[in-house]
Protein backbone atom coordinates (compact mmCIF):
# COMPACT_ATOMS: atom_id res chain seq x y z
CA UNK A 1 0.00 0.00 0.00
CA UNK A 2 1.27 3.48 -0.86
CA UNK A 3 2.20 5.54 2.19
CA UNK A 4 1.27 9.17 2.64
CA UNK A 5 4.68 10.09 4.07
CA UNK A 6 7.79 9.01 2.20
CA UNK A 7 11.50 9.25 2.92
CA UNK A 8 14.64 9.83 0.92
CA UNK A 9 17.68 7.56 0.78
CA UNK A 10 19.25 9.43 3.73
CA UNK A 11 16.01 8.89 5.73
CA UNK A 12 15.04 12.57 5.65
CA UNK A 13 11.35 13.30 5.11
CA UNK A 14 10.16 13.72 1.53
CA UNK A 15 7.74 16.65 1.63
CA UNK A 16 4.37 16.27 -0.13
CA UNK A 17 4.43 19.64 -1.91
CA UNK A 18 1.21 21.42 -2.94
CA UNK A 19 2.32 21.05 -6.55
CA UNK A 20 4.61 18.01 -7.06
CA UNK A 21 6.46 19.93 -9.77
CA UNK A 22 7.16 22.96 -7.54
CA UNK A 23 8.98 22.38 -4.21
CA UNK A 24 6.81 24.40 -1.84
CA UNK A 25 4.35 23.30 0.84
CA UNK A 26 1.92 25.89 2.23
CA UNK A 27 -0.89 24.86 4.59
CA UNK A 28 -2.48 25.34 7.97
CA UNK A 29 -2.80 22.70 10.66
CA UNK A 30 -3.96 21.87 14.16
CA UNK A 31 -1.85 20.36 16.94
CA UNK A 32 -4.83 18.18 17.85
CA UNK A 33 -4.08 16.11 14.75
CA UNK A 34 -1.00 14.76 16.55
CA UNK A 35 -0.95 12.32 19.49
CA UNK A 36 -0.86 14.13 22.80
CA UNK A 37 -0.87 17.53 21.03
CA UNK A 38 2.74 16.89 20.10
CA UNK A 39 4.05 16.71 16.55
CA UNK A 40 6.28 13.90 15.36
CA UNK A 41 9.97 14.75 15.27
CA UNK A 42 11.42 14.81 11.76
CA UNK A 43 13.95 16.53 9.54
CA UNK A 44 14.25 17.42 5.88
CA UNK A 45 16.37 19.35 3.40
CA UNK A 46 13.70 22.04 3.07
CA UNK A 47 13.55 25.26 5.08
CA UNK A 48 10.53 25.40 7.37
CA UNK A 49 8.54 28.36 8.71
CA UNK A 50 5.78 28.04 11.31
CA UNK A 51 3.44 30.75 12.65
CA UNK A 52 0.91 29.93 15.39
CA UNK A 53 -2.22 31.88 14.46
CA UNK A 54 -4.52 30.71 17.26
CA UNK A 55 -2.99 30.17 20.68
CA UNK A 56 0.72 29.71 21.32
CA UNK A 57 2.91 26.65 20.94
CA UNK A 58 6.36 25.37 21.80
CA UNK A 59 8.93 24.22 19.27
CA UNK A 60 11.76 21.75 19.75
CA UNK A 61 14.77 22.16 17.45
CA UNK A 62 17.67 19.76 18.13
CA UNK A 63 16.59 19.53 21.76
CA UNK A 64 16.24 23.30 22.35
CA UNK A 65 12.73 24.43 23.37
CA UNK A 66 11.47 27.71 21.88
CA UNK A 67 8.23 29.38 22.98
CA UNK A 68 6.17 30.86 20.15
CA UNK A 69 3.47 33.35 21.02
CA UNK A 70 0.40 33.66 18.84
CA UNK A 71 1.35 35.68 15.77
CA UNK A 72 5.11 35.18 16.13
CA UNK A 73 6.97 32.46 14.26
CA UNK A 74 10.07 30.36 13.76
CA UNK A 75 12.43 29.53 10.92
CA UNK A 76 14.00 26.04 11.06
CA UNK A 77 17.07 25.54 8.92
CA UNK A 78 17.76 22.56 6.67
CA UNK A 79 18.28 19.08 8.21
CA UNK A 80 17.66 19.97 11.84
CA UNK A 81 15.39 17.70 13.90
CA UNK A 82 12.25 19.56 14.96
CA UNK A 83 8.60 19.36 16.02
CA UNK A 84 5.93 21.56 17.60
CA UNK A 85 3.85 20.83 20.68
CA UNK A 86 1.61 22.34 23.35
CA UNK A 87 1.49 21.51 27.04
CA UNK A 88 -1.74 23.06 28.33
CA UNK A 89 -4.14 20.76 26.43
CA UNK A 90 -5.22 23.80 24.40
CA UNK A 91 -5.27 23.23 20.67
CA UNK A 92 -3.09 25.43 18.47
CA UNK A 93 -3.77 26.37 14.86
CA UNK A 94 -0.70 27.24 12.83
CA UNK A 95 0.53 28.13 9.36
CA UNK A 96 3.31 25.94 8.01
CA UNK A 97 5.37 26.94 4.97
CA UNK A 98 8.12 24.62 3.73
CA UNK A 99 10.37 25.74 0.88
CA UNK A 100 13.16 23.82 -0.80
CA UNK A 101 16.51 25.64 -1.16
CA UNK A 102 16.59 24.71 -4.85
CA UNK A 103 14.15 27.60 -5.43
CA UNK A 104 17.00 29.96 -4.52
CA UNK A 105 19.61 28.49 -6.84
CA UNK A 106 19.55 31.07 -9.62
CA UNK A 107 23.07 30.05 -10.65
CA UNK A 108 25.98 28.01 -9.35
CA UNK A 109 27.93 30.97 -7.95
CA UNK A 110 24.93 32.25 -5.95
CA UNK A 111 24.30 28.73 -4.64
CA UNK A 112 27.89 28.18 -3.53
CA UNK A 113 28.43 31.69 -2.14
CA UNK A 114 25.18 32.21 -0.26
CA UNK A 115 22.70 29.32 -0.23
CA UNK A 116 24.95 26.39 0.71
CA UNK A 117 26.84 28.18 3.55
CA UNK A 118 23.49 29.22 5.01
CA UNK A 119 21.48 25.99 4.79
CA UNK A 120 24.40 23.77 5.86
CA UNK A 121 25.43 25.97 8.78
CA UNK A 122 25.70 24.03 12.03
CA UNK A 123 25.60 27.30 13.99
CA UNK A 124 22.15 28.32 12.74
CA UNK A 125 19.57 25.62 13.53
CA UNK A 126 16.73 28.14 13.82
CA UNK A 127 15.72 31.78 14.14
CA UNK A 128 12.81 32.79 16.33
CA UNK A 129 10.70 35.42 14.57
CA UNK A 130 9.05 38.06 16.77
CA UNK A 131 6.88 40.97 15.69
CA UNK A 132 8.77 43.47 17.87
CA UNK A 133 11.83 43.24 15.60
CA UNK A 134 11.13 45.08 12.31
CA UNK A 135 12.92 42.74 9.88
CA UNK A 136 11.40 39.66 11.55
CA UNK A 137 7.96 41.27 11.48
CA UNK A 138 8.47 41.75 7.74
CA UNK A 139 9.30 38.06 7.28
CA UNK A 140 6.14 37.09 9.19
CA UNK A 141 4.10 39.43 7.00
CA UNK A 142 5.51 37.92 3.81
CA UNK A 143 4.78 34.39 5.04
CA UNK A 144 1.19 35.32 5.85
CA UNK A 145 0.80 36.81 2.38
CA UNK A 146 2.12 33.61 0.80
CA UNK A 147 -0.42 31.63 2.78
CA UNK A 148 -3.20 33.93 1.57
CA UNK A 149 -2.10 33.53 -2.05
CA UNK A 150 -1.55 29.76 -1.97
CA UNK A 151 -4.74 28.95 -3.90
CA UNK A 152 -4.58 31.85 -6.33
CA UNK A 153 -3.67 31.29 -10.01
CA UNK A 154 0.10 31.21 -10.59
CA UNK A 155 0.85 31.31 -6.86
CA UNK A 156 4.25 29.87 -7.70
CA UNK A 157 5.38 33.28 -9.01
CA UNK A 158 4.70 34.86 -5.62
CA UNK A 159 6.56 32.10 -3.79
CA UNK A 160 9.60 32.37 -6.04
CA UNK A 161 9.74 36.16 -5.71
CA UNK A 162 9.04 36.39 -1.99
CA UNK A 163 11.35 33.52 -1.04
CA UNK A 164 14.32 35.54 -2.28
CA UNK A 165 13.23 38.49 -0.15
CA UNK A 166 12.83 36.25 2.91
CA UNK A 167 16.20 34.62 2.31
CA UNK A 168 17.94 37.98 1.98
CA UNK A 169 16.53 39.11 5.31
CA UNK A 170 17.52 35.86 7.02
CA UNK A 171 21.00 35.84 5.49
CA UNK A 172 21.83 39.47 6.24
CA UNK A 173 20.83 39.13 9.89
CA UNK A 174 22.22 35.64 10.51
CA UNK A 175 25.91 36.42 10.73
CA UNK A 176 26.73 33.43 8.51
CA UNK A 177 30.28 33.40 7.14
CA UNK A 178 30.52 32.61 3.39
CA UNK A 179 33.28 30.02 3.94
CA UNK A 180 31.62 28.25 6.87
CA UNK A 181 31.82 24.47 6.51
CA UNK A 182 28.94 22.15 7.40
CA UNK A 183 29.29 20.13 10.59
CA UNK A 184 26.94 17.75 12.34
CA UNK A 185 27.40 16.19 15.75
CA UNK A 186 27.80 12.44 15.93
CA UNK A 187 25.00 12.29 18.50
CA UNK A 188 22.50 14.04 16.21
CA UNK A 189 23.55 11.84 13.31
CA UNK A 190 23.00 8.71 15.44
CA UNK A 191 19.56 9.97 16.46
CA UNK A 192 18.57 10.53 12.82
CA UNK A 193 19.64 6.99 11.94
CA UNK A 194 17.51 5.56 14.76
CA UNK A 195 14.50 7.74 13.87
CA UNK A 196 14.87 6.64 10.27
CA UNK A 197 14.96 3.00 11.30
CA UNK A 198 11.67 3.43 13.18
CA UNK A 199 10.07 5.26 10.26
CA UNK A 200 11.03 2.48 7.87
CA UNK A 201 10.11 -0.45 10.12
CA UNK A 202 7.17 0.75 12.23
CA UNK A 203 4.92 -2.01 10.85
CA UNK A 204 7.19 -4.67 12.35
CA UNK A 205 7.81 -5.66 15.93
CA UNK A 206 10.80 -3.50 16.93
CA UNK A 207 12.97 -3.88 20.01
CA UNK A 208 15.01 -1.20 21.78
CA UNK A 209 18.12 -3.19 20.91
CA UNK A 210 17.30 -3.00 17.20
CA UNK A 211 16.71 0.76 17.40
CA UNK A 212 20.03 1.26 19.21
CA UNK A 213 21.85 -0.92 16.69
CA UNK A 214 20.59 1.29 13.85
CA UNK A 215 22.39 4.23 15.50
CA UNK A 216 25.53 2.19 16.26
CA UNK A 217 25.13 2.67 19.99
CA UNK A 218 24.05 0.80 23.13
CA UNK A 219 20.51 0.78 24.53
CA UNK A 220 21.30 3.23 27.33
CA UNK A 221 22.84 5.78 24.93
CA UNK A 222 19.92 5.28 22.55
CA UNK A 223 17.46 6.19 25.31
CA UNK A 224 19.64 9.09 26.44
CA UNK A 225 19.75 10.58 22.92
CA UNK A 226 15.98 10.35 22.44
CA UNK A 227 15.38 11.97 25.81
CA UNK A 228 17.98 14.70 25.22
CA UNK A 229 16.79 15.73 21.75
CA UNK A 230 13.14 14.66 21.60
CA UNK A 231 12.21 14.67 25.31
CA UNK A 232 10.68 11.18 25.02
CA UNK A 233 11.77 7.55 24.98
CA UNK A 234 12.42 5.55 21.80
CA UNK A 235 9.36 3.41 22.53
CA UNK A 236 7.14 6.46 22.93
CA UNK A 237 8.46 7.86 19.65
CA UNK A 238 7.62 4.55 17.95
CA UNK A 239 4.09 4.50 19.37
CA UNK A 240 3.41 8.09 18.36
CA UNK A 241 4.78 7.51 14.89
CA UNK A 242 2.40 4.57 14.49
CA UNK A 243 -0.45 6.77 15.70
CA UNK A 244 0.51 9.43 13.15
CA UNK A 245 0.25 6.82 10.39
CA UNK A 246 -3.12 5.71 11.75
CA UNK A 247 -4.55 9.25 11.69
CA UNK A 248 -3.51 9.64 8.05
CA UNK A 249 -5.26 6.39 7.19
CA UNK A 250 -8.36 7.39 9.17
CA UNK A 251 -8.59 10.76 7.41
CA UNK A 252 -7.55 9.80 3.89
CA UNK A 253 -8.99 6.31 3.42
CA UNK A 254 -12.11 4.33 4.27
CA UNK A 255 -10.17 1.40 5.69
CA UNK A 256 -11.80 -0.33 8.70
CA UNK A 257 -10.23 0.23 12.12
CA UNK A 258 -8.95 -3.35 12.37
CA UNK A 259 -7.04 -3.03 9.11
CA UNK A 260 -5.68 0.38 10.12
CA UNK A 261 -4.44 -1.05 13.41
CA UNK A 262 -2.31 -3.69 11.72
CA UNK A 263 -1.25 -1.36 8.87
CA UNK A 264 0.03 1.09 11.50
CA UNK A 265 2.08 -1.54 13.31
CA UNK A 266 -0.17 -2.27 16.29
CA UNK A 267 -0.48 -5.88 17.45
CA UNK A 268 -4.28 -5.80 17.70
CA UNK A 269 -7.41 -3.69 17.41
CA UNK A 270 -8.06 -3.43 21.15
CA UNK A 271 -4.54 -2.26 21.93
CA UNK A 272 -4.71 0.23 19.05
CA UNK A 273 -8.03 1.71 20.23
CA UNK A 274 -6.80 1.89 23.82
CA UNK A 275 -3.57 3.64 22.81
CA UNK A 276 -5.39 5.97 20.41
CA UNK A 277 -7.81 7.05 23.15
CA UNK A 278 -4.92 7.63 25.56
CA UNK A 279 -3.32 10.19 23.24
CA UNK A 280 -6.38 11.70 21.52
CA UNK A 281 -9.08 11.32 24.20
CA UNK A 282 -11.41 9.96 21.54
CA UNK A 283 -12.03 6.77 19.58
CA UNK A 284 -10.55 6.27 16.08
CA UNK A 285 -13.93 6.37 14.31
CA UNK A 286 -14.93 9.51 16.20
CA UNK A 287 -11.63 11.09 15.15
CA UNK A 288 -12.39 10.18 11.53
CA UNK A 289 -15.86 11.70 11.81
CA UNK A 290 -14.58 14.95 13.36
CA UNK A 291 -11.74 15.32 10.85
CA UNK A 292 -14.27 15.15 8.01
CA UNK A 293 -15.95 18.24 9.43
CA UNK A 294 -12.79 20.35 9.34
CA UNK A 295 -12.44 22.91 6.51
Amino acid sequence: MKRFSTFNVDLSENIAYNDPAFPAYIASGLMSFYPGLRGNAHWHEDLEFVIPVRNSELYNVDGSIIELKEGDGIFVNSRHVHYGFVTEHTDCEYICIILNPSLLCANREFDESFVRPFVYSSSLPYIKLVREIPWQKKVIGILRELFRLREKPMWQFSVQKQFFEIFELLYVHSGIQPDEQPRESSSLNALKLMMGFIQKNYRKKISLEQIASAGFCCKSKCSALFNAYLKESPVTYLIKYRLKVSTELLCKTEMPVTEIAYESGFSGTSYFCETFHKYYQTAPLEFRKNSALLP
